[in-house]
């Protein structure tokens, strides 16, 4: 075809007598587990991979060679080691068997899906009919069990029928007699057995095919074998699966943490209690640098009101004192506001031993300091406080400090 020709859209009229390739194609289409999600059709030699899906062989191996991952939920794979072989799926699909789409024909055939396109092509029957009405011909009622005659019209089978009905008993009784005979020979066959044998069948692939088994026990041994190679490959599934689902739960688990903490800092009404961890190590590393400072999360005076945060530190006028401030924070509703902040400040430094001489001090806010103006960066450089709010030394030796953890209470109420 001239690929650099003009091509014209025109009206389409199909030719009377062939059968529309839709109805062929939509009466082969396969359950969703026998389906490939890569090309769409029947699994052909089925394989099973680590993460639960199943391929054709060809599609999955020349896929991998290009992209090296699932191609459902992009985990990397290696032919070597996450491909196996799906016998149990191999061999539901070759037990199923699919009618001919020209039955209505006459053929009466029945053949694995795998099969059906091959058998389609060289169907006897997938023949186009002719427009004349005079060649059609109709067959005998009796042609499912052997009689071949046609006849152009309803009154010349009805004349045979009439005419040939000791031919016809004879026909009933063969079919009845075969399907007898067929139903001794299945019902002679242990139960046990058959199910083996339905259930196992020699790879055909693997070049010498196997010794096909003897015995009852040998075939429920193979039987059984098959049914542990599954169960082992469903279980791997579930082992995946469930391992997804636990990292799932975890990072579930750390956002619920994270939105509690949120919380709590939102909805705290300005009385945060900060416990600082890991006090000694934290002091050492003050004492060993004075510009290393602790800062407490961000809290909040109401839900959408002011955001204030409290800085410990060495003193830098006095490096034997600790210096406690408080630090306006941003927040999405500043321009919602009155500036600059007015209110009450309390600290409370906790005596975990001796609740009686816990240290607590009040101090109200100064609207002409630059500390409590409406933020310019996340947090306002300009603190408010006391530069030498406690002696280290105290704090260390005075019970203040359990289990290596300082206590700080802090409430701010709006006025």
């Amino acid at each position: 075809m001239d690929r650099n020709r003009t091509k014209n859209a025109s009206e389409g009229i199909a030719p009377m007598g062939i059968t529309t390739l839709n109805d062929i194609a939509l009466s082969n289409q396969p359950e969703s587990r026998y389906e490939c999600p890569v090309c769409l059709n029947w699994l052909r030699d089925p394989v099973i991979t680590t993460c639960g899906h199943k391929f054709c062989k060809s599609c999955i191996t020349s896929w991998l060679q290009n992209s090296g991952h699932c191609p459902i939920d992009n985990i990397n794979l290696s032919m070597k080691v996450d491909i196996f072989p799906d016998n149990y799926t191999k061999r539901e699909i070759q037990e199923q068997r699919m009618s001919c789409p020209f039955a209505d024909k006459g053929c009466t055939l029945k053949v694995t899906p795998l099969d059906l396109d091959a058998h389609i092509a060289n169907c006897e029957y997938n023949q186009p009919e002719t427009s004349n009405q005079n060649d059609i011909k109709i067959p005998c009622s009796f042609h499912a069990v052997g009689c071949k005659e046609t006849f152009e019209s309803q009154e010349e089978m009805n004349a045979h029928l009439h005419s040939d009905t000791q031919s016809h008993m004879s026909y009933l009784m063969n079919a009845y007699s075969e399907m007898k005979i067929n139903n001794d020979m299945n019902a002679s066959i242990d139960p046990k057995e058959q199910e083996a044998m339905v259930l196992w069948e020699p790879d055909k692939d693997g070049g010498q095919n196997p010794v096909p088994p003897i015995t009852n026990t040998s075939a429920l041994i193979r039987a059984l074998y098959e049914r542990v190679v599954v169960l082992e490959q469903r279980n791997r599934e579930q082992d995946i699966v469930i391992a997804n689902i636990s990292k799932q739960l975890s990072a579930f688990a750390v956002a619920k943490m994270k939105q509690n903490h949120d919380m709590l800092l939102r909805y705290c009404m300005g009385n945060y209690i900060w416990k600082i961890d890991n006090f000694k190590a934290r002091l050492d590393a003050m004492l060993k640098d004075h510009y290393k400072m602790l800062y407490s999360p961000g809290f909040y005076t109401s839900p959408n009101g002011y955001r204030f945060c409290v800085r410990l530190n060495i003193s830098p006028q006095n490096p034997h004192c600790f210096a406690l401030h408080v630090h306006l924070m941003k927040t999405e509703y500043d321009d919602c506001l009155e500036w600059p902040f007015n209110g009450r400040i309390s600290f409370a430094m906790i005596n975990q031993y001796q609740p009686d001489l816990t240290q607590r001090d009040t101090m109200m806010s100064n609207s002409s300091l630059i500390a409590f103006r409406k933020p310019t960066a996340e947090i306002c450089v300009r603190g408010f406080g006391y530069t030498e709010y406690a002696v280290v030394s105290d704090v260390v030796k005075n019970g203040f400090v359990k289990d290596d953890s300082l206590i700080v209470r802090v409430n701010i109420k709006c006025v």
